[in-house]
């Protein structure tokens, strides 16, 4: 069975199971899925759903998936369909949920003034909820966790979260919910309300979310999330990097689907064409592609393909950054870490400046992408003297007013830009402290969590 038969059965199951005979006609209409008009629903719901689905491509039915879970649905039919599913579900992605779940597990006192199950009980319908306990056998969610979390503290917060609400595949809005109540009034205030905005804000802000407060109670701020950043619209088709010895030779083969191809020198120039998710591109993920797709690999695969990224650098410096950025995910043993892709087409104008009678774009080509969870894009550039002088050594500010234009465009598009100046390269063991320490912020601010190096 093909992963389009399977994702399109969980579907149907979900959806035969959750509604009545006599609501599927509007349930299909809902979703956009057009049954077959002679067909009784009350005959065989299955039978009916089968006759909308068998009309639909995987991407349609994907669609369907991301409306129902948006829409707010049981965390097991999540469980069900994230193994075929390349896309994310969430506006906050599985990284950040992990981040946020890690901090949850660790708090002394999470439901604060009030006991658990009043903490939970605003989120998840814990009365009619029914969960697996430590004898294996079904119990009622309020009963279960008021005698495990209330009368004994015998459950700890990662039992509750991860095995007991499934906490990872709730819904967004859900979510949302729950981060809202555990931050405000009656649950928290305060110097305690404080420092939980600011830990949270610290970890969902990486996706482009945040606690605001826009009113108050009796004194007391009431805070609700808002999106805050939105990241770089559209989704990623292909990554050209890597080049060596000159820009790549490239057509578009359908440019209804935006496919290209290199058809020179193809050897000489990297082409990534792996779905990539709002999650980003970690390093794992550009090692395996290297790899032929083989998830099986050991270091000596790893440096090869650094080694590879480096020959495409035009600068010690650009070296020396890219080495010390990759040796710093290995001092981690954290190969999930966002890979630092070098020598990125950015903009492609297939003519020369003399045929375009000099209007080209200035910037085709990043120093460096990473790309982090939410679709946030980040542009490292190290600036030797063609960044801002002519081809004799001297000054150009023609050349560094046309840089600095270019940054703004990429900034208001939604990408953040970051520089480096030659001269911080000078003394190598003095830049490598202030890479790696650049590197740690960077990923603290995107909700990362770092050790020490």
């Amino acid at each position: 069975m093909n992963d389009f038969t399977q994702v399109r059965d969980i579907i149907i199951e979900f959806l035969a199971n959750g509604t009545k005979a006599y609501e599927l006609e509007g349930i299909c209409k809902k979703y956009g899925i057009e049954c077959d008009k002679t067909l009784n629903p009350a005959h065989s719901k299955r039978v009916y759903l089968r006759s909308g689905f068998a009309k639909k491509s995987f991407e349609q039915i994907k669609d369907v998936v991301r409306q129902i879970v948006s829409e707010g649905c049981d965390a097991s039919f999540v469980h069900e369909v994230e193994p075929f599913l390349n896309d994310d579900f969430f506006a906050v992605p599985m990284t950040i949920r992990r981040t946020l779940l890690n901090w949850l597990c660790s708090q002394v006192n999470l439901e604060g003034t009030v006991n658990i199950v009043q903490l939970l009980s605003p989120v998840w319908n814990i009365d009619t909820l029914q969960i697996i306990g430590w004898d294996k056998n079904q119990h009622n969610a309020r009963e279960y966790i008021m005698q495990h979390m209330v009368r004994n503290e015998d459950i700890s917060y990662e039992e509750l979260f991860q095995d007991i609400l499934d906490f990872m595949y709730i819904p967004d809005r859900q979510l949302f919910k729950f981060i809202e109540t555990i931050v405000n009034p009656p649950v928290r205030s305060a110097e305690s309300q404080s420092r939980y905005i600011k830990e949270i804000n610290h970890i969902i802000g990486a996706c482009g979310y945040r606690l605001f407060s826009q009113k108050s109670i009796a004194g007391n701020p009431i805070y609700t999330i808002e999106k805050t950043v939105n990241g770089v619209e559209g989704k990623i088709c292909n990554i050209i990097f890597g080049a060596i010895g000159g820009k790549p030779d490239i057509v578009i083969e359908d440019a209804l689907t935006n496919r290209l191809n290199v058809i020179q020198d193809k050897e000489n120039c990297l082409f990534y064409t792996a779905p990539i998710t709002s999650n980003g591109l970690s390093w794992h993920e550009l090692v395996v592609w290297w790899n032929n797709g083989n998830e099986d690999y050991d270091l000596a695969i790893q440096q090869a393909l650094v080694k590879r990224l480096s020959q495409s650098l035009d600068s010690d410096p650009e070296v020396l950054f890219l080495r010390t950025y990759y040796n710093f995910i290995y001092k981690q043993s954290n190969n999930n870490l966002p890979a630092l892709i070098p020598q990125v087409y950015c903009h492609y104008d297939p003519k020369t400046a003399k045929m375009r009678d000099g209007q080209v774009y200035v910037h085709q080509r990043m120093d460096f992408l990473i790309l982090f969870p939410g679709n946030m894009r980040v542009v490292i550039e190290i600036d030797g003297k063609q960044h801002y002088s002519n081809v004799d050594g001297s000054s150009s500010p023609k050349r560094y007013a046309e840089m600095v234009a270019d940054d703004r465009a990429l900034m208001l598009y939604g990408y953040e830009v970051y520089r480096f100046g030659g001269y911080e390269f000078i003394d190598s063991g003095k830049a490598i402290n202030v890479i790696e320490n650049f590197i740690k912020n960077l990923y603290e601010k995107h909700g990362m969590e770092t050790s020490a190096v």
